[in-house]
């Protein structure tokens, strides 16, 4: 069953990096849906710089110009901040907001838990609400006024779904243990795939990372890796960590996820080395299964949601000793029954398989 209009409460903008949200915004709108996607709205206390680049500078909030699909309608709804004392004033805003779109009975489907998104529910009054849990919020930096609007949300809806499984058993005991369906990151398997050239295990000379480069990545690991290595990042660096990184390690600015696969096709070995702290304990990478797909070596580390699958990437566990011994056995390792099993993996991954049991889920 597809629903004539369908709102999304999207945790990330439209032109951003390609994720959940945008790929699912366009399953919709594929299926005839009018598919009203509104941007990233506040979860925590804005700093200066946020407000200079959401009113004043909003080109600098572009990491990437992704097409917007036909029946898809982008809205940047400038609301408070989340906190209970001001919904008052944003259901003022969100009516605003809302107003010069004729919206009825919409499937709604919102990935952030705030009174924004209670206070849209109750004015749109949808005909169904899903709920996808993104992030380990009680370890995410947000206003507390968040944690408690979860707790309010999970009550307003009808069918429950996290990313990883971390989330999914918090999401079941924040729920009292109703039904929680996965609902992972998935890939553009052929255009990845497209990337892999044969030879990677063999050269083992660059190391590439590719998305958000901020103080939740093991820039250590990756500073030391960068005196033996050609370490490439692809994305946007975070103000906080530029001056950390070695002037070894060459960056390249984010291109959208159709150009990404074309950049990846000169690396060897794709990394995802990331801090293990409690946030990242809820967290499997969106583009974890991207780098599955391109079937290149993929070492990993900090990462408790890929355990599952470390018969097919290699974990360091955060040492450079280990990242060398790994990469010194890859011709040995990388052999086509490992590739076979990844590629399998990947396949499943799919963005279309996954469209279509997260729609089996719903109905």
């Amino acid at each position: 069953m597809f629903y004539k209009d369908l709102i999304i409460i999207a945790d990330n903008d439209w032109n951003t990096f390609w994720y959940q949200t945008q790929q699912f915004a366009c399953g919709f709108a594929s299926h005839g849906s009018r598919v009203f996607y509104l941007n990233r709205t506040l979860q925590r206390l804005p700093k200066i710089r946020d407000i200079k680049e959401r009113f004043f500078n909003k080109s600098s909030r572009l990491i990437n110009k992704n097409m917007i699909k036909k029946n898809v309608y982008v809205i940047t709804p400038l609301l408070l901040p989340p906190f209970k004392i001001l919904r008052p004033i944003n259901r003022i805003l969100i009516r605003r907001v809302l107003s010069s779109f004729n919206i009825t009975s919409p499937l709604l489907i919102t990935y952030i838990p705030t009174y924004n998104a209670i206070d849209i529910i109750n004015i749109v009054k949808p005909s169904k609400v899903v709920y996808v849990n993104v992030h380990h919020y009680n370890s995410a930096k947000v206003i507390k006024d968040v944690i408690k609007a979860e707790k309010e949300l999970i009550k307003k809806c009808n069918v429950l779904f996290a990313d990883s499984y971390y989330n999914k058993n918090r999401l079941s005991k924040l729920s009292n243990n109703r039904k929680i369906y996965l609902s992972p990151p998935g890939v553009h398997y052929k255009l990845f795939h497209s990337s892999f050239r044969g030879d990677e295990s063999i050269r083992c000379k660059t190391l590439y990372y590719f998305g958000g480069i901020g103080p939740h990545i093991d820039l250590s690991l990756y500073n030391n890796l960068g005196e033996i290595f050609e370490v490439i990042f692809i994305g946007i660096v975070d103000p906080k960590i530029r001056y950390e990184i070695s002037s070894k390690i060459k960056i390249i600015p984010p291109v959208e996820n159709l150009k990404l696969p074309k950049n990846l096709w000169d690396s060897d070995i794709l990394t995802i080395f990331y801090k293990n702290t409690p946030y990242i304990q809820g967290v499997i990478p969106a583009k974890f299964f991207e780098c599955l797909a391109t079937n290149k070596p993929v070492l990993v580390s900090g990462l408790e949601e890929v355990k599952p699958y470390l018969d097919v990437v290699y974990d360091v566990e955060g040492s450079v000793k280990k990242v060398l011994n790994i990469i010194k056995k890859l011709p040995e390792t990388e052999i086509n029954t490992l590739i076979t099993k990844k590629n399998k993996i990947a396949i499943e991954a799919d963005w279309s398989k996954r469209f279509e049991a997260f729609i089996k889920n719903i109905n």
